[in-house]
């Protein structure tokens, strides 16, 4: 059945709608703000009348190479191509402005591939493992889940713990905008029909990462880079191959991450980047060009976006929105997921999985030869540059939904994303608690109903009673850890070495 499956996969047409798919997700996947949502769903229609192999390897294509693509604006103009890269940001962008462009863009290509073979082993392997994990998992296993997320704020608050918290829970206010998840009564719309699906997430984050980085880049002028060196993509070929176990933790992050319902792509990246900077001997490193913080969100993404198709196939539950459209793909060329698609569709689930295992190779390749091209855009003067940006963020606003009010919102997190950065506030803390905020408050509601309004049935239940714990350790841990730290001998001598220098006059 696999070699049947590998021989339909190779068929010329097949083949053919594979490179294409690729090309077009790595122009969708750079233009900021679009993503693997956008691009999948504009090559939905496009697939009708396509035979059911052809038509969900072309969405496989696209959905892979968008992903990667994502990462190009992120590390180059530190603008997120999508919600799903905006970790990659963080430590790739301060790669590019110190000549290491070219590394990070390798680290990228390299990271993304392993991601997405990691994400297709566990599809085609441990899926039915894992489907029994996550058919355990009920409101109030998600609730501490979200929780032990969002306590990564203390890291990503960069030792300014307060204005970490605080952010959060600015983002959480934010996610309370709309509907009730319950009562599906509106609050906080202000009478606007807008605001009754709450606040999209896309526009918000072009705001907060590009429109922001725009009024900073044209304070700064020059390029973006401010230098004449971008590195070699081989370079970062050997970063990755040094860094195996941040390949594991990352992929894993990611494969759990995908298989979640509701956590998903915008969650992987972000909890990556965490996860490996508590891993880390030297997390003060992190967002001032540290590899692994490039290595980890790249490869927790694509292991992501492949781990969405498992409750896809198996259980008819997509894993995302993006897995949504695959599985009306699925519906649309008269496949039925679960068991059926496995028992009673002959050679095409094999077909299927060929056809995801040759789209991490499609992007793989085009993306070795065309990284070296596309980080050149860092030499690029400022005054070119910056209104390309304006308008693919503000183009990318309204593209998604065809609402001008998309633009606006991007415009106002514009200004509040330069405020933010002029003040030294964590903008990710923000993001995390605006992705995580409907995931806690549904499932805290969701979990109260079931448990007659008593909080015991958090600590009852021995899966959410073991997040829980591990997140209170782990908050624990790391005040003794920033305890010990300023208490320590060095530490004391180095503060008082500081304020012997700052009352010289």
């Amino acid at each position: 059945m696999w070699l049947e499956g590998l021989l339909t996969a190779l068929q010329p047409v097949n083949i053919l709608f594979l490179i294409l798919g690729t090309i077009f997700g790595l122009i969708i996947g750079a233009l900021p703000g679009l993503g693997p949502l956008f691009a999948v769903a504009l090559m939905l229609p496009l697939t009708y009348g396509m035979n059911p192999a052809t038509a969900i390897i072309l969405l496989a294509a696209v959905h892979a190479a968008t992903a990667y693509g994502d990462s190009f604006a992120s590390i180059l103009i530190n603008t997120p191509g999508g919600v799903g890269s905006v970790a990659s940001c963080w430590d790739g962008y301060p790669m590019t402005q110190k000549g290491q462009a070219g590394v990070a863009m390798g680290i990228s290509t390299l990271g993304s591939f392993l991601g997405g073979i990691l994400g297709w082993i566990s599809l085609v392997s441990i899926s039915p493992l894992l489907m029994r994990l996550a058919l355990r998992l009920g409101p109030p296993e998600y609730f501490a889940i979200a929780i032990m997320a969002l306590s990564l704020l203390a890291l990503a608050s960069g030792g300014q713990i307060l204005k970490g918290i605080f952010l959060g829970g600015i983002g959480l206010l934010l996610s309370f905008i709309g509907s009730d998840p319950i009562t599906a009564q509106a609050r906080f719309t202000f009478g606007s029909l807008y605001l009754q699906d709450g606040l999209p997430l896309a526009p918000v984050v072009l705001g907060l990462f590009a429109l922001s980085q725009v009024l900073v880049l044209s304070e700064r002028g020059g390029s973006i880079a401010q230098i004449q060196s971008v590195g070699k993509v081989a370079d970062g070929f050997k970063k990755v191959l040094q860094l195996p176990k941040t390949v594991l933790r990352a992929g894993l992050v990611g494969i759990f991450m995908g298989i979640m319902p509701a956590l998903g792509l915008s969650s992987a990246g972000i909890v990556a980047y965490f996860v490996e900077k508590r891993a880390s001997s030297y997390p003060e490193a992190f967002g001032t060009g540290e590899p692994r913080g490039v290595l980890a969100p790249e490869i927790a993404k694509n292991a992501c976006i492949v781990g969405d198709l498992i409750p896809t196939f198996t259980l008819g539950i997509p894993g995302s929105s993006v897995a949504a459209i695959f599985l009306a793909a699925m519906t649309m060329h008269g496949l039925q997921p679960g068991v059926q698609f496995f028992e009673r569709s002959g050679t095409l689930p094999y077909t299927v999985f060929i056809g995801i295992l040759l789209a991490q190779f499609s992007f793989f390749g085009l993306g070795i030869v065309l990284a070296r091209h596309i980080i050149k855009t860092v030499l690029i003067p400022n005054e070119l540059l910056l209104p390309v940006i304006v308008m693919l963020s503000f183009v990318a606003s309204f593209a998604m939904r065809g609402y001008v009010e998309d633009v606006i919102v991007t415009l106002v997190f514009g200004f509040i994303g330069y405020l933010l950065n002029r003040f030294k506030y964590p903008t990710s803390c923000l993001v995390l608690g605006l992705v995580l905020g409907g995931l806690v408050e549904a499932n805290f509601h969701r979990s109260l109903l079931i448990g007659r309004g008593s909080y015991a049935i958090f600590f009852t239940r021995p899966i959410a009673l073991t997040i829980l714990s591990l997140t209170a350790l782990a908050m624990a841990w790391s005040s003794v850890k920033t305890w010990a730290r300023s208490a320590s001998p060095r530490e004391a001598q180095a503060r008082a070495e500081r304020e012997r220098h700052s009352a010289k006059p």
